[in-house]
């Protein structure tokens, strides 16, 4: 029976009434004392004494202290103190309770205390409705439920025949699994035609430690429901599972064929709006709502690896700014309506969160937790939600947001588990899965629910051999429960192995692309795997990487010169391009997966080389720029390099470089390990003037780059000495140094590096000179890393002057590099590009500034 109807009268009223009641009337008898008494004394007024009077008819009320004495020696007057304890935050169902149950009160002033005194004198079972109630308005709104069919009247029933009450118990641990245990506590008429019930679920038994003694403690939900005749309706306020078992009960046993009540889909809005309020702050409604602010958010999708939940909070202060400011920084972003998982707020002297429910279809309801809140104060925090966000609260919006089809493939490999899935990512990934591009990882773990015992070993727990298959606790010897979790991991060896394949047959296929190959190479303590191809005779190159790569990784990669389409998985679009560099193509695998899904891989590689072939002149000025920041670093530093600068380092900024001074220019280098070739060659063209005539001039140059960490500088050996030569002798053999170059042979082979001995230096230049062929005069020449930077830093700052007098700058600098000096130094550049500030006056230029000024009359 419903605890509402058992205690009828005062004869009842055990320490089990005021237990049930949550009254922890345990500690207010061990402290009562005279001062108690006293205090609630002073706490009534005039109107409620009098009202007490009436209730308890205490003699000699005239004398207020005689009146106040009589009411000390009432007996069980720690009952007033119970009572006093119990009113807390319960005032609002004390006086809605009592309205209802007593409406024709002659004095309805009376404070809610003297009301709550006149229930339980009139009948103890109230209070029990005055719990129901304060339990039912501080939940949020539930789940409804509305019958096309007369709801059968079983409110009285349900509270005072036991049959009823096994039955819906009986169903509710039935669909539970037999998992939990059921009560029915206690009922609360608010109407003639509705009714609310409270029920218990037990959710663990065990003991626990206090201060006299350990105590067994078995705790427990809450399972709310309301009856309402009159407008047919169920509502339930509970866990998921609990909510289909009070429903159940309900179709089983009356036939009710409940439906959840269906409310109008909200599609009135523009997802642009409410992205622009997220990055710039714009409330949709144009105008900010007054007092309503933003104390929290969780995201449930941010852009971090496997996609955290995101949680920005901030107490008592708006934290909107930050969201702002986080979405600029590319922390979070919004998808979808289902990425706002929670938001805190404060308005209306109230602090309440509202929660995101993702409907089967995908429409998403921002339910808010309403309980406590008036209808007014409900209606008024509704009303400035929607003028911020611009829709609305407790109603199905419609999820206009599409992140993509290779968006959501995106998402799969950056989820953790497929807990995550939507129906769209569960069909994504079974596609994936079938590739092996994704494993599943699972790993069972065994946690007793009475202890804090935890464990993913399963030798570490005992087998109950009375119930077979019983897993048992090692340290209680309680149940123990066991659970399996997943865990998504890329394939990295499939998902590499795939886009390489990809790449081989669009390079197989295309008329204009060859030669595909892998090429390792390695940067700091890491190694990267390329597939490189030629298109249109240039080296392009595709990389493949779970992760963001460094700013220094991308501008290492950026320095080789070679295209390069950057293939990320695990990471987003907007994060992959947020750490992109202009010169390098990023692009996640979730595109390329869609387009070679659809047949449209080869449109889209095409796309993608078209514009990296656009861009390859600006790649080479800005890698330029860069290194020549990294040569005059290092300048003639040695050993202070260790760790940060290396000889592969050096070789690269200096090809930048060159390439950029000379368009014509190839890098053998490391590529080519293991031949005889030097680190590169450059030519230089131009035409001199004499007399009459204009001759052309060509000349081929090659380079080696010398890197070292000793102080004294680069050691040049006999075996330098002896590979120089060779690479000098060889190349001269060519037909086609002796075809293009003027003098038909290599001008000048240059040695460059961050510090040469100079002594070693000009023994080796005297070397060489003495030991080349008859006939041939290959100068070798030596500049710094530092001198070399100067050198382009000067090209750069002349370059408006070159532009006018080409032949004599690359006449110039063809000085510089077959200089009779043997190393080129920074006073010897200066002169030879002294000539070109000379040359240069003789160029006119038209005065643009003045002729917008008298077209205008403005000045610029």
């Amino acid at each position: 029976m419903s605890y509402s109807l058992k205690f009828k009268d005062m004869e009842h009223i055990t320490e089990s009434y005021w237990d049930e009641l949550l009254v922890n009337h345990e500690r207010i008898s061990e402290t009562y004392s005279e001062a108690d008494q006293a205090a609630f004394i002073a706490f009534l007024n005039p109107t409620d004494k009098e009202a007490l009077q009436s209730i308890l008819q205490i003699p000699e009320f005239e004398d207020e202290q005689k009146w106040n004495q009589h009411l000390k020696e009432t007996p069980n007057f720690l009952n007033f103190l119970y009572l006093k304890d119990f009113l807390r935050r319960k005032k609002k169902a004390v006086e809605e309770v009592f309205r209802f149950k007593v409406p024709d009160y002659s004095n309805p002033s009376v404070s809610p205390l003297i009301k709550l005194i006149y229930m339980f004198f009139t009948s103890p079972s109230w209070l029990f409705e005055v719990l129901v109630l304060h339990e039912w308005r501080n939940k949020a709104s539930g789940d409804l439920y509305v019958t096309d069919k007369n709801f059968p009247d079983v409110r009285n029933k349900l509270s005072s025949d036991n049959s009823y009450q096994t039955k819906l118990l009986e169903i509710m641990r039935k669909n539970s699994g037999q998992n939990n245990d059921y009560r029915v506590v206690a009922h609360c008429d608010t109407g003639e035609k509705h009714s609310i019930y409270l029920m218990y679920k037990k959710v663990k038994d065990s003991k626990r430690p206090g201060y006299d003694q350990n105590k067994r403690i078995k705790d427990r939900d809450e399972i709310l429901f309301a009856i309402d005749t009159n407008t047919k309706t169920l509502e339930i306020k509970a866990a998921i599972t609990d909510v289909k078992g009070v429903k159940r009960y309900f179709d089983e046993q009356f036939n009710t064929v409940l439906r959840k009540m269906d409310t109008e889909l909200f599609s009135d809005y523009n997802t642009n709006d409410i992205v622009q309020l997220f990055r710039e702050g714009t409330p949709v409604g144009d105008e900010e709502p007054e007092d309503f602010s933003i104390e929290s958010i969780t995201f449930s999708n941010s852009l971090l690896i496997k996609s955290p939940d995101v949680i920005l909070q901030l107490k008592r202060s708006d934290i909107w700014p930050s969201v702002n400011d986080a979405f600029k920084r590319g922390i979070v972003d919004l998808y979808s309506l289902k990425d706002i998982k929670k938001i805190g707020f404060r308005s209306e002297k109230h602090s309440k969160s509202i929660r995101s429910i993702v409907l089967e279809n995908g429409n998403v309801i921002f339910k808010l937790n309403d309980g406590g809140l008036s209808g007014s104060t409900k209606s008024a925090i509704k009303e400035k939600f929607l003028k911020k966000f611009g829709f609305p609260l407790d109603q199905p919006v419609q999820n206009k947001f599409d992140g993509g089809e290779a968006f959501k493939v995106d998402q799969v490999f950056r989820f953790a588990s497929t807990d995550q899935f939507t129906d769209e990512h569960t069909d994504i990934y079974a596609g994936l899965q079938s590739s092996q591009l994704i494993d599943v990882i699972e790993e069972t773990s065994f946690n007793c629910s009475q202890c804090s015992f935890t464990t993913i070993d399963r030798k570490l727990v005992s087998v109950n051999d009375e119930e077979k298959g019983k897993l048992i606790c090692p340290e209680c010897e309680e149940s123990v429960n066991q659970s399996t979790l997943e865990e998504l991991i890329p394939n990295k060896e499939k998902i590499e192995k795939y886009i390489h394949r990809l790449i081989d047959e669009f390079v197989n296929n295309h008329e204009n692309c060859d030669n595909p190959k892998i090429s390792k190479q390695k940067f700091k303590k890491s190694e990267f795997t390329f597939k490189r191809f030629l298109y249109n005779k240039r080296p392009y190159q595709v990389l493949v990487t779970d992760s963001l790569l460094t700013r220094k990784t991308l501008e290492w990669i950026e320095k080789k010169l070679i295209p390069t389409i950057i293939v990320c998985y695990g990471i987003d679009k907007q994060t992959s391009d947020r750490h992109a560099l202009e010169t390098i193509e990023q692009v996640t695998f979730g595109e390329v997966y869609i387009h070679h899904e659809k047949d449209q891989l080869h449109k889209l590689m095409d796309n993608y080389l078209e514009d990296l072939e656009k861009r390859i002149h600006h790649q080479v000025v800005t890698a330029a720029m860069k290194s020549k920041k990294s040569l005059t670093y290092i300048g003639d530093k040695t050993v202070d390099l260790k760790d940060i600068y290396d000889e592969n380092m050096l070789e690269d900024d200096v090809f930048t470089i060159i390439k950029h001074l000379f368009p014509n220019s190839e890098k053998w280098g490391k590529e080519y390990s293991g031949h005889a070739v030097p680190e590169g060659i450059f030519a230089v063209q131009y035409k001199e003037d004499t007399g009459a005539m204009s001759i052309e001039i060509k000349h081929g140059f090659t380079y080696d780059c010398k890197f070292t960490l000793e102080n004294a500088g680069y050691k040049l050996g006999a075996s330098e000495n002896r590979k120089g030569l060779h690479y000098i002798k060889r190349l001269n053999e060519l037909v086609d140094i002796s075809y293009y170059c003027t003098s038909r042979e290599i001008t000048s082979h240059i040695f460059i590096g961050n510090k040469f001995r100079d002594r070693q230096a000009r023994a080796m230049s005297k070397f060489i000179r003495e030991e080349i062929s008859k006939g041939h005069h290959t100068k070798p020449v030596f500049i710094n890393s530092k001198d070399l930077a100067y050198l382009y830093d000067q090209f750069i700052y002349h370059k408006d002057k070159i532009d006018k007098i080409p032949d004599i700058f690359y006449k110039q600098l063809t000085a510089i590099f077959s200089t009779d000096d043997i190393i080129i130094t920074k006073e010897y550049i200066d002169e030879k590009l002294e000539d070109i500030d000379i040359a240069a006056r003789s160029y006119s230029f038209l005065d643009t500034a003045t002729i917008t000024r008298k077209l205008t009359g403005r000045k610029k």
